[in-house]
């Protein structure tokens, strides 16, 4: 699953350690949309695990 997040990759893979869902996150690039840079990241693992990382996520963007 490919996502585009304007959250740097470092704190991804922070919010993947703390999740501890079994993803690997690869970096593909980073672009600019409507003034923000935003990454591009390759996730990969089973859908549970994906979807666990997902959900941690949206917590730590939220403030949860």
């Amino acid at each position: 699953m490919i996502i585009e997040t304007a959250v740097p990759f470092e704190e991804l893979e922070e919010i993947k350690r703390k999740s501890g869902a079994k993803v690997k996150l690869a970096l593909l690039g980073n672009f600019e949309r409507n003034g923000i840079v935003l990454n591009r990241v390759l996730v990969e693992g089973p859908p549970e695990e994906i979807e666990q990382f997902r959900e941690r996520l949206k917590l730590a963007r939220a403030g949860g």
